[in-house]
């Protein structure tokens, strides 16, 4: 019996040790650009690395900054020569002395690596990312509601391509079921993508991170109706949204009798769609959050 418990409580220790070894995760190696960055850490146990990885360069993760740091755990696949772009690989916890043995094989050039860690599953997924082609808002607080193939665009950057901009009212619309709520989709349609926040009910001021598929169908809200910007990087799966008054004819905008040149200013211009401006001519649009008037 005693000895029952001593294992158990080995077991228990490695649980432990493994939930607080797991905060952070690094990509290290020649493949990586600077030699190593962190990963990004999302709200469902899953870590990601997006961006650039070099081919025939050296690969690995681990959970320490410093390679000589206390408890440094490598991420080492279970079957060899395993691939950077791949299916949920299987992982184990190997030591220092593993490193050589946790490579992971960069199989291209590329800037569009998106790499997932899953740390509850113990798997890696990765893939090359092909940017999306279009992507909607719709939910009972717009104006197209929940109606299929009325779903309201946002605008892709011309700067980014994976970077999407969309403006307009946000309110409570009775008329729809869950008339306070919204999504995002990347088709006119209910399939294949679909974009989601973490939790149900989740503030898109507040929102900074979002879900692609998922098993759930949680949905964003808004606390106040009006207008809203709202801009989505489906590579990142970030968001971010500002809210812009409760009506944008409330408020006298700021007039301006000339533009200055974009190159020389750090705000953006987008129109009343969301689509970005470059040299905005006559009319009303929004610049860092503020409404003006073009004359």
């Amino acid at each position: 019996m005693k000895r029952l418990l001593l294992l158990l409580s080995f077991f228990y220790s490695c649980i432990l040790s493994f939930a607080q070894d797991m905060t952070h995760l690094w990509a290290v190696g020649t493949a990586v650009p600077g030699g190593i960055q962190e990963l990004t850490a999302f709200p469902n146990k899953q870590f990601k690395y997006t961006g650039r990885l070099i081919e025939g360069g050296t690969l690995v993760f681990r959970n320490k900054e410093l390679p000589t740091a206390s408890g440094v755990r490598y991420l080492k696949p279970t079957y060899e020569d395993a691939y950077a772009v791949t299916n949920a690989t299987p992982f184990t916890l190997a030591l220092a002395k593993d490193s050589l043995a946790s490579l992971w094989t960069v199989p291209l050039t590329e800037d569009v690596y998106r790499i997932t860690i899953d740390v509850g599953a113990k798997t890696l997924t990765g893939e090359l990312f092909r940017p999306w082609n279009e992507l909607f808002i719709v939910g009972g607080a717009t104006e197209c509601g929940w109606v299929t193939y009325t779903f309201l665009p946002f605008t892709r950057d011309e700067d980014e391509v994976c970077a999407w901009d969309w403006t307009g009212e946000l309110k409570e619309r009775q008329e729809y079921g869950e008339p306070r709520r919204f999504k995002f989709l990347g088709q006119n349609a209910w399939e294949p993508k679909a974009l989601h926040p973490f939790s149900q009910d989740e503030d898109i001021l507040g929102s900074t991170q979002l879900l692609t598929g998922g098993s759930g169908d949680n949905k964003w809200s808004i606390r106040q109706e009006g207008y809203y910007h709202i801009r989505v990087d489906v590579f990142r799966e970030t968001v971010s949204a500002e809210y812009l008054g409760a009506a944008l004819a409330d408020e006298a905008p700021t007039a301006i009798d000339e533009i200055v040149n974009s190159k020389s200013s750090d705000g953006k211009c987008f129109d009343l769609s969301g689509r970005k401006v470059s040299h905005p001519a006559k009319g009303l649009y929004i610049m860092d959050g503020r409404k003006i008037i073009v004359k």
